[in-house]
């Protein structure tokens, strides 16, 4: 059941009650008046919905339900006292450890390292663990908390329950080819210089709207690309193109390590951003200082 009702001030006067089981007296510890103290515990209890004190003319006892809830709550207050605490100590999440997951393609040389060392002079003490991986499972990875951070493209965290993300890089998509290509030659290509071309795409599985973008902007230039080939990874994806399997859209962050036998062309009026993501309810407390300095001056 949900009681989110139920307030913090009510259990503290229920709990005063029931260590002096005398309504004059409790109030007179809270400062307040009887009646506001007697107004606050009825609310409780009509928000639990039993009775957790029986009232007579001469004393007040605990109900069964009563004494169970001061049993379990009677030290809320040193916890709370202890949370709060602790949360004003200096110091927080620079002995901590944050993972980070970058995408197995993607070239983050443009702005990584450059994140990592503002944060290392700032914080020393915070150790690192870095992890590449598809798509897929780069997106899983952060929803099930087995990576803090991730740095990945914006469309593949869009409306993701429980994750926040903002922009770090802006980058453009290109049409890539193999440079053996017929069309290879041009100073200049269009896609619907390209409409007529065989694509090799991510498949849809590993990033279902990485793969959709890609139709929409064919779309958008007036034609439905003839996917013949999808691949599970961008490596993958590469080696087709180069071996002229067919062509394909990349965004301009991915790593090239044979770049003489690739020819890309840039789509003027599609873009995209390289995004940092970590989810909301992350209690890494490091992630937060990282997360911070990471978009200052950005």
């Amino acid at each position: 059941m949900n009681y989110k009702k139920i307030t913090l001030l009510q259990i503290e006067y229920f709990l005063a009650v029931a260590r002096q089981l005398n309504f004059t007296e409790a109030a007179k510890s809270l400062y307040v008046s009887q009646p506001s103290l007697s107004k606050q515990i009825a609310l409780l209890e009509q928000e639990i919905g039993v009775p957790l004190l029986l009232r007579t003319r001469r004393n007040v006892r605990l109900t069964p339900a009563g004494a169970v809830l001061f049993n379990e709550l009677s030290n809320i207050t040193e916890y709370i006292e202890n949370a709060i605490d602790k949360c004003k100590q200096p110091g927080l999440g620079e002995n901590s450890t944050i993972s980070i997951g970058c995408l197995d393609g993607m070239d983050t040389s443009a702005f990584l390292p450059v994140i990592i060392r503002k944060f290392q002079k700032q914080y020393p003490q915070v150790t690192f663990v870095f992890e590449r991986h598809t798509f897929k499972t780069l997106r899983e990875k952060l929803i099930n908390g087995s990576l803090d951070i991730v740095f990945t493209l914006s469309f593949e965290l869009d409306n993701v329950l429980g994750v926040l993300s903002d922009e770090i890089y802006k980058v453009n998509s290109s049409i890539v080819m193999s440079s053996q290509h017929p069309m290879a030659s041009s100073e200049h290509l269009s896609l619907e210089d390209v409409k007529a071309e065989d694509f090799v795409l991510i498949s849809r599985d590993e990033s279902p709207k990485g793969f959709d973008s890609v139709i929409a902007v064919c779309r958008k230039h007036g034609f439905t690309p003839n996917v013949v080939k999808q691949l599970p990874n961008v490596e993958s994806l590469l080696l087709s193109v180069e071996l002229g399997l067919g062509i394909t859209i990349l965004d301009s962050s991915v790593r090239i390590h044979n770049k003489n036998e690739l020819k890309f062309y840039k789509i003027e009026d599609d873009s995209m951003s390289i995004v940092i993501a970590w989810k909301r309810e992350n209690l890494n407390p490091a992630v937060s200082l990282f997360v911070n300095s990471a978009l200052k001056g950005i």
